[in-house]
């Protein structure tokens, strides 16, 4: 996956027509349990996907909703808005988690491995296709380099919380030297939005499993002590998700 992937930054303020009453729409809603916004963006991003970005209008963004092209207007102001939404709403809640981590009086490992543990939940609420999204050209433009901020925000948190458990549990030129190696944390975080195509589910909450026991063990944590480590993590993100309100998509991760 390239930089242009899972990177946009988010105004402050609310976001278009959040906490307003919506329009009326040209059919009836569909019992999915999605509101409007969701399903705007579920539809945007399979059309993204299936025909590219270019060739998709708002108009058929609304006409698969089952909308007005003017209620799609209230809620997002063009589809280059429709396209950030999009992104932000996967990298937007992991620098919120690791905001209120960096706040907490944690183990650095355990803060990591928290920021590992949640980032890939996050992934893997992904109901909108992001694993074809973040692979449009378009990502690539002018028009989309504001949107690498928050990306870049994320990969460099993701670094200084690795060199600081790296420093916690190795004497200074290991930790060093092993701080180059670091980047593949994040790697295997945002490998995980792949895991779509893997065949289901299970396959993906394997594979999660998988990279957060696989993160601990390239900063060097002793396997025995690896269920110890998630243990603690998995009761920073319950504490912080009851503070939040955020349920987290399952149970935790397998510590085994």
């Amino acid at each position: 996956m390239t930089d242009a992937g899972r990177q946009a930054a988010v105004p402050p303020g609310r976001q278009p027509g959040e906490g307003k009453p919506g329009r009326p729409r040209s059919a009836p809603k569909r019992h999915n349990g999605l509101s409007t916004r969701e399903e705007i963006l579920q539809a945007a991003s399979r059309l993204f996907g299936e025909q590219g970005y270019a060739k998709t209008t708002t108009r058929q963004i609304a006409d698969t909703v089952g909308i007005k092209q003017s209620t799609l207007y209230y809620h997002f102001a063009d589809k280059r808005a429709l396209l950030v939404s999009l992104l932000s709403s996967t990298v937007t809640p992991a620098l919120a988690c690791a905001r209120w981590l960096g706040e907490r009086d944690l183990d650095p490992v355990v803060r990591l491995c928290a920021l590992v543990s949640f980032d890939l939940d996050t992934l893997l609420r992904d109901r909108h296709n992001l694993h074809v999204v973040y692979h449009l050209p378009e990502l690539e433009t002018d028009d989309f380099t504001p949107t690498r901020a928050a990306q870049t925000v994320l990969r460099d948190t993701y670094r200084d919380f690795s060199r600081a458990a790296l420093a916690s549990l190795h004497p200074p030129r290991e930790a060093a030297e092993l701080a180059e190696d670091m980047d593949l944390v994040f790697a295997l975080v945002e490998a995980s939005v792949s895991q779509r195509q893997w065949g289901g589910e299970e396959n993906r909450f394997r594979y999660a499993t998988s990279a957060l026991r696989g993160s601990l063990r390239l900063l060097g944590v002793a396997r025995a002590d690896i269920p110890d480590v998630i243990t603690r993590a998995e009761q920073a993100l319950a504490d912080y998700r009851a503070e939040v309100g955020d349920p987290p998509l399952r149970s935790g991760h397998d510590a085994g």
